[in-house]
């Protein structure tokens, strides 16, 4: 079963057995569609974790479509949450 919410991005579809993001609408300022995303491929992670493969954007206005072809996810790498604030990403570069 397919369940739309109106939030953020209106509407979002999602696959309410599994809690994920189908396909994503996103409007401009005077309601025109603008862009719509497409989620496929998915798969489960760590037997919890659902992750789309591939994802589609569709650009409405110049007509154009990319193509977004995740190959790897990687879980329990090490990294912390500190790891990711301000003072860390700056010793990286």
């Amino acid at each position: 079963m397919i369940w739309r919410v109106w939030k953020i991005w209106k509407p979002l579809w999602i696959d309410k057995a599994r809690y994920i993001p189908l396909k994503v609408e996103y409007y401009g300022r005077k309601d025109a569609l603008l862009k719509t995303q497409y989620f496929h491929e998915y798969r489960k992670y760590l037997g919890q974790y659902w992750r789309s493969h591939q994802q589609v954007m569709e650009n409405h206005q110049s007509g154009k479509v990319t193509s977004l072809k995740l190959e790897e996810y990687k879980f329990q790498t090490g990294l912390r949450v500190r790891d990711f604030d301000r003072n860390a990403l700056k010793r990286v570069r």
